[in-house]
């Protein structure tokens, strides 16, 4: 059973609906009640699969005004970087990026290797992200201890 430390406490639905007003996005179910239980945080254990690699969460984004954790920070940082359609929900230990689908009926997760993202200018695609999981409450639940 995964646990998440360190997590930055409860918040509101309206928080929830204010964020997604100011963004102009749509947050999948499972994700958005992972924030208002959690808000950010790292879990325990932490380690994923994708493609034939694998990495860890470092930590999940936050609504909140810290520089190193807010989601729209990283949304407004990585919006023009990600495919649309993608939010970034936590991030590895690397600087890549774990994003959800989000203005969808589907709320797959994927892994987005940022030493392979498109030039300045092009429009990014999905040549530099790999599938994790079908929603984020898989996501979650298919952490695995990392063997150092």
């Amino acid at each position: 059973m995964t646990q998440i430390i360190d997590s930055n406490g409860v918040i509101s639905e309206q928080e929830l609906t204010n964020l997604e007003n100011q963004l102009g996005i749509k947050l999948p179910n499972d994700y958005r009640g992972f924030l208002k239980t959690y808000n950010g945080g790292y879990p325990q254990p932490d380690g994923f699969d994708f493609a034939d690699d694998g990495s860890s969460v470092d930590r999940f984004l936050e609504v909140s005004d810290s520089k190193n954790k807010s989601i729209v920070d990283y949304y407004n940082t990585y919006k023009n970087r990600i495919p649309k359609n993608y939010f970034p929900v936590a991030k590895d230990p690397g600087g890549n990026l774990i994003l959800i689908e989000i203005n969808s009926e589907s709320s797959d997760v994927f892994f987005w290797d940022h030493e392979n993202e498109v030039e300045d200018g092009d429009v990014p695609g999905m040549e530099n992200m790999y599938l994790i999981a079908s929603n984020f409450d898989d996501f979650i639940n298919n952490l695995y201890e990392v063997e150092i």
